[in-house]
């Protein structure tokens, strides 16, 4: 069998929740047989693979044919050239398969594939997409762009995949003929990376906020429970963590015009950074109103940092009971009763953290994800298993 897999939302300078699922989900796979060639479309050849000993990056046409090749289409996604230029290249490639994680496959292309759905939150929150940056004509007519696209890739994929029985609701709700093709293949937990730490070793406390600011996030409703919470802890800070795009600059600009004191924004950090930035804070504040999966806090976690969420559908699945402090979402007093929780006993939080670390990684498994993406491609692609 041979697969293709949309790569180009992969790699640091991508989109960040679906570029590491992409990253994460294609090294699992390559970890879990040795038969199945696969193709990797990426953006540059500066993907996450290239000092990968089994990948190699090379042009569209080659005499020979490595197992696993990385074929370079500089196509920005969303956009015109997408949906021009794509389908040629996904075609040429011959495999029996595409494979796109997202739901952004070309309405001109028509070899079989699989999608994965991470949610449906063009059909909740339209807004929440860097659409909303333009006027309202132009929004307008991208909205329904992207509602067609995505109403194509549920009615042509032969497999949906979503990472939590909550997505998979969503998706029959919106779209009851996706029904048999759904398959829950949930997502990975992070590598547990944490250590002891004695409480004299640690910088001044701070809250952390890890994503980007789109409405959805929930942002705002952390900066309206901050002030109450900077006056109750004098040494506390918080720390913002994601892209400086247009929507976290408002932001920013809007807590210098208000005076809030001590918030950092860091904008977008490398993975370093990002390791050192969940082990020294006190909680993950995680305040989001819709989610498919939302791996920060699987990632705070993993590094000993208690997690504060909101108790959304797929927090609440994913996280499971002891795996977070949940606060009803969109409550600014209900983030400032969560966070007051844990500074109660910090150092009691941290250890449960740990404690739930050890039990989620259990529950959440990249190979258990490529296994059952593998069965997906079986079932979607049952020709190629007779060859």
């Amino acid at each position: 069998m041979k697969i293709a897999i949309d790569a180009r939302l992969m790699g640091p300078e991508n989109t960040r929740g679906i570029g590491r699922y992409i990253e994460e989900l294609v090294r699992a796979l390559l970890d879990a047989d040795t038969s199945t060639e696969y193709v990797l479309v990426t953006r540059s050849a500066e993907h996450p693979f290239r000092n990968d000993p089994r990948v190699r990056t090379v042009a569209t046409k080659i005499p020979d044919q490595p197992r696993v090749k990385a074929v370079v289409a500089d196509i920005p996604w969303y956009g015109w050239a997408e949906q021009v230029k794509l389908p040629r290249i996904l075609s040429g490639l011959g495999v029996d398969l595409v494979h796109v994680p997202h739901w952004n496959v070309p309405l001109a292309f028509s070899r079989p594939f699989v999608i994965t759905l991470h949610d449906v939150l063009l059909r909740h929150e339209p807004e929440s997409a860097k659409a909303s940056t333009r006027g309202p004509l132009m929004r307008g007519l991208k909205h329904l762009g992207y509602r067609a696209v995505l109403r194509h890739a549920v009615s042509a994929a032969r497999r949906i995949l979503v990472p939590t029985q909550c997505v998979a609701a969503d998706v029959v709700h919106f779209y009851p003929g996706a029904k048999n093709k759904l398959l829950v293949t949930g997502e990975g937990m992070p590598k547990i990376k944490v250590e002891s730490r004695a409480p004299d070793q640690l910088p001044a406390p701070y809250i952390l906020y890890v994503g980007s600011a789109y409405p959805h996030k929930g942002l705002q409703d952390l900066f309206a429970a901050w002030p109450e919470l900077a006056e109750r802890h004098s040494g506390l800070r918080l720390v913002v963590v994601g892209e400086l795009d247009i929507f976290m600059q408002r932001f920013k600009s809007q807590t210098e015009r208000a005076g809030l004191p001590r918030v950092e924004f860091r904008g977008r950090v490398d993975e370093i950074q990002l390791a050192q930035a969940y082990a020294e804070a006190t909680a993950l504040v995680f305040p989001s109103h819709f989610e498919g999966f939302g791996l920060p806090p699987l990632e705070a976690l993993a590094h000993g940092c208690p997690v504060v969420c909101s108790d959304i559908c797929a927090l609440k699945e994913v996280l499971g009971q002891g795996g977070a402090n949940f606060f009803r979402a969109g409550s600014a007093d209900g983030i400032i009763a969560a966070v007051e929780r844990v500074f109660v006993d910090p150092a009691k939080a941290a250890a449960e953290a740990r404690v739930a670390a050890q039990r989620l990684a259990a529950r959440h498994a990249w190979k258990r994800t490529a296994q059952l993406t593998l069965e997906a491609y079986a079932r979607a692609a049952p020709s190629s298993l007779n060859r």
